[in-house]
């Protein structure tokens, strides 16, 4: 606990990121992976396997961007570090051990920012219910020629989630908080497009109730309606053990990946 703490107050972080909950969710990610590290395995793996099979088809490397890098289980840092003459590493807060990590790597860097830049108005509207809720239009590295590979790794279904707690805390009405958490989706969606290089995406889709038989008895929407638009691999995610909430059921996640979003 006091680990944490420690942690909590060392890591660079903007005061919004911290107010939204932003540090708190990539904190609790870490916890989330220590106790569920075997059955998030094979998940992880595909995910890396997906981003170094992208990585072979870009005909230029001289740039590659990550997109939601958090703690960076997922993403082969040193395939992309030997592949590329640069690698971004972008997230709302990077955790103390990125930042260790890209100590390693001559040529990887951090960039602390809002893939949906909304939080700074988001964090003002949620204080004056008379400010409509943001739109998203991200644009970062949309004109950046030197970007050769771009890839949205396990985060498209995470930009609602922080914003929506958020959002209901300050009794924000939940058709807003809904409509909100569907722009979110559906305007990352549309920067992929606008994107250069080749663009991978790599998200959850679903989350899928099981009962101890491993039969599926309820099925949860987390992309607020919202679909992708690609023909995709798809896998199962144990996300939560049997056992770990409870002892009579689990929680899956369907996960699709699309290797280039370009070339579809």
């Amino acid at each position: 606990m006091i680990l944490e703490l420690i942690e909590y107050l060392a890591t660079p972080c903007s005061w919004t990121a911290r107010k939204l909950g932003y540090l708190n969710g990539q904190l609790g990610i870490k916890v989330r992976h220590r106790q569920c590290r075997r059955a998030w395995q094979g998940h992880l793996e595909r995910t890396r396997n997906i981003i170094r099979a992208a990585i072979l088809d870009c005909p230029q490397r001289r740039k590659a961007v990550v997109l939601g890098s958090g703690l960076l289980l997922d993403v082969p840092l040193s395939d992309l570090s030997a592949t590329f003459d640069e690698v971004v590493l972008v997230d709302v807060v990077h955790p103390l051990s990125v930042y260790l990590t890209a100590r390693w790597y001559r040529n990887v860097t951090l960039l602390q920012a809002d893939v949906t830049s909304t939080a700074a108005e988001l964090a003002r509207a949620a204080r004056d219910a008379s400010i409509p809720l943001p739109h998203a239009f991200p644009q970062l590295f949309c004109d950046d020629a030197r970007v050769d590979y771009v890839v949205s790794v396990n985060l498209l279904s995470q930009l609602p989630y922080v914003p929506s707690h958020y959002l209901e805390k300050n009794s924000r009405p939940e058709a807003e908080i809904e409509a909100y958490g569907r722009d979110l989706i559906e305007s990352h969606l549309d920067y992929l497009r606008r994107l250069p290089g080749v663009v991978t995406l790599i998200t959850d889709v679903e989350k899928l109730k099981l009962d101890r038989a491993g039969e599926i008895v309820d099925r949860y929407d987390i992309l607020y309606g919202a679909t992708i638009p690609w023909p995709a691999d798809e896998w199962r995610w144990e996300h939560v053990p049997l056992g770990h909430v409870a002892s009579d059921f689990s929680y899956h996640r369907r996960v699709c990946a699309v290797k280039n979003v370009k070339s579809l």
